[in-house]
């Protein structure tokens, strides 16, 4: 049965800042930066925002990211920062992951840079604790450092928001990482612990994803760190049920997704937002016309042995999509779906 969908939104993805950590689960399947200008960048949010407004298409949603590291400039900060307030999404929050490793003067003062521009939240993400942590991320020293930094930002008053991955090698570790944490005393912070995404290289790390007996299994004060919205995670197992009971809702609801880079800024600057737009929505009608259903994708390749843990049905269903792939060619443009 082909897919039906209704388009929400674009996403208008830049991976063009380069990152200095090289996680082995990153989200991106190519962590490298591709070239795109920052000011050109800028220049299609701003149209596609001046467009949204002039066709009164108040709902569709414009959802720009100009990078996996936030290691950025004064320039890009404050371009940023411009475009959030003309959306009306000011995010006064800064990563580490990524930031190249600097000494505890020098972070103090990138950190004040970023507190004059309006930061006022460091957010740290752990895979585990010391060299778990270094491993995952792939750099020697990372855990210190980012020990070092979050002490650094609560002793300038900013708020802290750690968030922890859920790896079978590390979640062992994970109270000596609270531990580590909880020393550090800043004004105040929040703490989340989720599982792994199935995206990018972390799709190679199936052996390492929890199950429900492992998450149900974890220490107290780990499970109270579960996310909020961890009473919707499911197992694969449970995610087919919830593809049988949920087959008839209509068409998928989704936003389109256009990758930024200055080859595609070229083709985007010789079109107006319309056509963008129309363009971009008939590749992405055709494509899930020629691909195989969220039903057939579980009914053919969904494990109903697996008690793995996944926090939503698009990763459930890239899953299932890769399955597909091992016995089937891709008839259709893959890049036009969130399969990609």
């Amino acid at each position: 049965m082909p897919r039906e969908i209704e388009i929400t939104g674009i996403h208008l993805h830049a991976n063009a800042t380069p990152c200095f950590h090289f996680c082995r689960y990153c989200q991106t399947a190519k962590p490298k930066a591709i070239p795109a200008q920052f000011s050109r960048y800028a220049a299609l949010i701003d149209r596609f925002i001046d467009w949204r407004i002039a066709s009164g298409r108040e709902d569709f949603e414009i959802c720009p990211w100009y990078g996996n590291s936030h290691d950025y400039d004064r320039e890009v900060r404050l371009g940023i920062r411009r475009l959030d307030e003309r959306m009306g999404d000011i995010t006064n929050v800064v990563l580490l992951g990524g930031v190249a490793h600097r000494s505890r003067k020098d972070m103090a003062i990138w950190l004040r840079e970023r507190q004059e521009d309006g930061i006022d939240t460091l957010v740290a993400s752990f895979p585990g604790q010391g060299k778990h942590h270094d491993y995952w991320n792939n750099k020697k020293g990372n855990y210190q450092f980012f020990l070092d930094t979050l002490r650094t930002a609560a002793a300038m008053g900013m708020r802290l928001q750690q968030r922890v991955l859920l790896i079978r090698d590390s979640v062992a570790s994970l109270e000596r990482l609270f531990d580590d944490l909880d020393a550090i005393d800043p004004p105040s912070y929040t703490r989340w612990s989720i599982p792994l995404f199935y995206s990018g290289l972390s799709k190679r790390l199936e052996n390492e994803r929890l199950t429900e007996q492992e998450m149900a299994a974890l220490p107290l004060r780990i499970r109270n760190s579960l996310r909020d919205d961890h009473p919707h995670w499911r197992s694969e197992r449970r995610w087919m049920d919830y593809v049988h009971d949920s087959a008839d809702q209509g068409p998928e609801r989704m936003a389109l997704s256009f990758p930024i880079s200055d080859e595609s800024l070229d083709w985007a600057e010789r079109r107006s937002c319309d056509e963008i737009v129309a363009e971009l929505e008939a590749r992405w009608r055709a494509a899930y016309r020629a691909a195989p259903s969220r039903q057939e994708l579980c009914e053919g390749y969904g494990n109903p042995q697996s008690d793995k843990v996944y926090m939503m049905i698009g990763q459930m269903e890239r899953l299932w999509f890769d399955r597909y792939l091992q016995e089937n060619p891709c008839t259709f443009d893959i890049r036009s779906t969130h399969f990609h």
